[in-house]
């Protein structure tokens, strides 16, 4: 039901079927490529979500199933899989006391890195000229201009919309692990 209600993205790839790593690495190259033919300098901004599946809002994302209109059914079974969890954490001499777990989706369920790619769709972002590109919690942002400065102004605009998305959806970007990459041609 995520793909036709407009959930997931077409450049969101990993968690899902038949979109692995290897399509986002086809799909990236094949853009970087049609845009460095067509004169344009190339320039992409990689980001990771911090925490990922750990800050998913179970009710946040239940009104996200219900703005796109998912089956009632389907609603209440991902709210019965999310709720009434709790993990206990052992050091030596501790209690093993459980506590309850109320964001994030259980680590090792098929189904939790698909909760999580449908939580994160609303930071994909059309890009003129560039690709909007994520691989379950890590995000390409590629844009294209006659030059790299403009790029750098470009990416920092979409930069600073995506971390406004995160922030209303409870995700930060993890900025160690950001890095801008410029992708020139043999003629540079």
């Amino acid at each position: 039901m995520a793909r036709p209600t407009g959930l997931l993205k077409p450049h969101q790839c990993g968690s899902r079927a038949s979109l692995s790593a290897s399509d986002a690495i086809t799909t990236l190259t094949h853009e970087v490529k049609t845009l460095h033919l067509a004169g344009r300098k190339v320039s992409t901004l990689s980001l990771d979500i911090k925490g990922g599946s750990d800050n998913v809002n179970p009710a946040t994302l239940y009104g996200i199933l219900r703005a796109k209109g998912f089956n009632p059914y389907l609603v209440s079974w991902t709210k019965s899989f999310l709720s009434g969890r709790s993990c206990r954490l052992l050091y030596q001499a501790s209690h093993q006391v459980f506590a309850p777990v109320s964001v994030g989706t259980p680590q090792g369920s098929p189904v939790a890195p698909l909760l999580f790619v449908i939580y994160v769709s609303r930071l994909q972002c059309e890009i003129p000229q560039g690709l909007s590109l994520s691989y379950v919690d890590d995000f390409g942002l590629t844009v294209s201009s006659e030059s790299y400065r403009p790029n750098i102004q470009i990416l920092q605009g979409h930069y600073a919309r995506l971390k406004a998305k995160g922030a209303r959806l409870g995700v930060g970007l993890s900025v160690p692990k950001t890095e801008l990459i410029q992708r020139g041609t043999h003629r540079d």
